[in-house]
């Protein structure tokens, strides 16, 4: 997975159970793209500050997952919704056809 979407998973996952300005702090890297300079100058902060704070973060939400793994089974679930979805495509029918709508309703509420 790449380095932005796993980080972007993560925030959307766990990024509530960060304190009020770590949450702040990498929302603005994260989400806004803002540089280490940008979010210093905004805060009043040294770089090494933001930069230290975002490791920890980073650090904080990879923990979550590895205790939780709810990204995983989010993952596992939506590969079994589009196996089911592609076996119900496969099959054609009145029945696959609900099949195949509940499918596709599910993987967009995803």
């Amino acid at each position: 997975m790449k380095d932005a979407l796993k980080e972007a998973l993560l925030y959307d996952f766990y990024g509530n159970l960060l304190k009020g300005r770590q949450k702040e702090i990498y929302e603005a890297s994260v989400m806004e793209d803002m540089s280490l300079s940008e979010i210093s100058e905004e805060y009043g902060i040294s770089r090494q500050a933001v930069s230290a704070m975002l490791s920890r973060c980073r650090k904080t939400l990879s923990g979550y997952e590895d205790e939780l793994k709810l990204i995983k089974r989010f993952e596992e679930m939506k590969a079994d919704i589009s196996e089911i979805r592609d076996i119900a495509v496969k099959i054609r029918g009145k029945d696959s056809d609900r099949i195949v709508d509940i499918s596709d309703r599910i993987l967009g509420d995803l």
